[in-house]
C-alpha cells in the first residue's frame, strides 16, 4: 500500500513538533534542577583555640573508680565548606588537641605521668547565619555538628561517637574575607565501656583505666580567618 506524501509530511512535521517540545521541556527543567542545588561558593577556615574540659570516670587495677580529667589545653584545626544560599553552610571539620590527664586523691600524686592524651576529632557541621543590621557584615550564627573523636594515650586509644552545637559572630571584610569566633559545647560519648585505656604507661606499670559508658563534657573556643572563593 502506497503512503501519501502530504500524510509522511505531517506525520513528519508532528514528531518534529514532539522532539522539539520534549528538548524545550527539559532545557527548562535542566536550569532549576541546577538552581536547586547550586553551590554558591566554598569557604576555608582555620583555626586555633582552647579545648576545656572532660572528666572520665576511672578505675586503676584493683583499686576504687575515681574522677580523672583532661587538662585545659590548646587546639587547632580547620573546616571546609560549600555554601548552597547566603545563609547556609555544610562544612567538614578536623581539630585537634594534646592534653594530659589529672587526678583525684588518691592517684593525684601521679600528676601527667600518664602521658599526652591526644584528641583528634572530625565532625560535619550544619550553619545558619544571621545578620546583624546594626553592624555593617556582622552575623551571628548557629552550628549543629556530628561525627566521631578519637582519644588516644600511648599505644592504645578508642573513637566513639561525638555531637556538638555551638554559637558565634562572623564579621565580613568584604565578599572573600571574614573572622569567626565560636563557643561550642562538643560531648564524647563513651559507649559502650573502654577497657585498659593508656596501658603501659605508668611508672608502677599495667593498665591506668577503665572509662565506664558515659557522656564526656568538653568545650572549645576557637577563632580564625575564612576565606570566601
Amino acid at each position: 500500500m502506497r503512503i501519501p506524501l502530504e500524510h509522511l509530511h505531517r506525520v513528519s512535521s508532528r514528531g518534529t513538533v514532539v522532539c522539539l517540545t520534549l528538548v524545550a521541556i527539559l532545557a527548562g527543567a535542566a536550569p532549576a534542577r541546577a538552581q536547586y542545588v547550586e553551590i554558591q561558593s566554598f569557604e576555608l577556615t582555620p583555626f586555633i583555640g582552647a579545648r576545656l574540659g572532660g572528666t572520665f570516670d576511672i578505675q586503676p587495677d584493683g583499686a576504687a573508680q575515681i574522677e580523672a580529667t583532661l587538662k585545659d589545653a590548646t587546639s587547632y584545626g580547620f573546616s571546609a565548606g560549600v555554601r548552597f544560599d547566603d545563609f547556609s553552610l555544610v562544612e567538614f571539620r578536623w581539630t585537634q588537641s594534646t592534653s594530659t590527664l589529672r587526678f583525684d586523691a588518691p592517684l593525684a600524686f601521679l600528676g601527667a605521668s600518664v602521658g599526652d592524651v591526644a584528641l583528634n576529632q572530625f565532625h560535619a557541621d550544619f550553619t545558619r547565619e544571621f545578620v546583624i543590621p546594626e553592624v555593617k557584615g556582622l552575623r551571628s550564627f548557629l552550628t549543629g555538628s556530628l561525627g566521631v573523636t578519637h582519644l588516644g594515650a600511648a599505644q592504645e586509644g578508642f573513637t566513639r561517637f561525638s555531637f556538638g552545637f555551638g554559637a558565634g559572630l562572623k564579621q565580613f571584610l568584604g565578599s572573600r574575607l571574614a573572622f569567626r569566633a565560636e563557643a561550642e559545647w562538643l560531648p564524647i560519648v563513651v559507649e559502650p565501656s573502654v577497657d585498659g585505656f593508656a596501658c603501659g604507661t605508668i611508672q608502677f606499670g599495667g593498665c591506668l583505666v577503665i572509662l565506664n559508658g558515659e557522656l564526656v563534657q568538653q568545650f572549645q573556643l576557637s577563632i580564625g580567618p575564612v576565606v570566601r572563593f
